[in-house]
């Protein structure tokens, strides 16, 4: 099967379904290892992120200007 093949079928399922294997691709491409790029967690990013935003809010909104 291609990888076509299966990103049509993914179109098919449900969004319930779709987050399911939206998951499993996240979490197989943080454990990939094979470009030999150590990649953060996506939430955990986010997390941290929003915890600077929320710490320097007068800086973003200069740097946003």
């Amino acid at each position: 099967m291609s990888a076509t093949e299966v990103i049509e079928l993914i179109k098919k399922l449900p969004p319930e379904e779709q987050a399911k294997v939206f998951a499993f691709g996240d979490e197989a491409r943080e454990q990939a290892v094979g470009d030999g790029v150590r990649r953060a967690n996506r939430d955990k990013a986010r997390e941290i992120a929003q915890q600077v935003f929320d710490r320097h809010p007068e800086l973003f909104s200069k740097l946003a200007q």
